[in-house]
C-alpha cells in the first residue's frame, strides 16, 4: 500500500467538514506536519472559501467492482442490508451522523467512495485516540469496539459505495 492511498479524497466533502478540519490543523488539534504547515497561514475567509470550493466538486467515484462484488454492496440489487459492512454500519449507527447513504452531512464527512486505506487508517487512529473525536462526534467510542476484521469489512463496504 502506498502512502497516497491513506490520503483522503476531499472532493465533494461537506463544506463544514472541510472548514472544521482546516481549523483543527491550523490550531494543532489535529496532527499532520504537512497539513499543519498548509493550514497555519490560512485566514478564516480562506478556510470558508476552500470549504465551499471542495464541497462544490463532484465526489470521487468508488473503484469499479465485478458483478459478484457489486451484488455484495447492493449496487445490482437490494441485498446491501445483508452485507457484513452494512450490518456493522447499522450496529454502530454510522448513518446517524454520516447520513443514510454515507454521503456526509454538516460537519460529518462523506464516507461513501472514500479510499479504503484511508478509512482503515482513520478508524484505527480514532481507536487509538491518535485522532480525537470532534464536536459531538463519538468516533473514539464507535471505533473502540471494532475488531481489526470489523474495520477492514466496514472500510471495504464504504469504499465501494457510490
Amino acid at each position: 500500500m502506498s502512502a497516497m492511498e491513506e490520503i483522503p479524497s476531499i472532493a465533494g466533502q461537506p463544506d463544514n467538514f472541510i472548514q472544521w478540519q482546516l481549523v483543527f490543523y491550523r490550531t494543532g488539534r489535529r496532527k499532520n506536519e504537512i497539513m499543519e504547515a498548509v493550514a497555519s497561514p490560512l485566514s478564516d475567509d480562506d478556510i470558508r472559501n476552500l470549504g465551499a470550493f471542495f464541497a462544490s466538486l463532484p465526489p470521487s467515484r468508488p473503484p469499479q467492482v465485478k458483478d459478484a462484488e457489486a451484488k455484495d454492496v447492493g449496487a445490482k440489487d437490494t441485498t446491501a442490508s445483508a452485507e457484513p459492512g452494512h450490518t456493522l454500519g447499522v450496529q454502530r449507527h454510522c448513518d446517524s451522523c454520516h447520513g443514510e447513504t454515507f454521503a456526509g452531512q454538516q460537519a460529518a464527512p462523506r464516507l461513501a467512495g472514500q479510499r479504503e486505506a484511508y478509512l482503515v487508517k482513520s478508524l484505527r487512529d480514532y481507536q487509538s485516540n491518535a485522532r480525537p473525536s470532534s464536536g459531538g462526534a463519538a468516533m473514539t467510542e464507535v471505533a473502540g469496539g471494532l475488531s481489526d476484521g470489523d474495520i477492514q469489512t466496514l472500510a471495504r463496504y464504504l469504499a465501494k459505495l457510490p
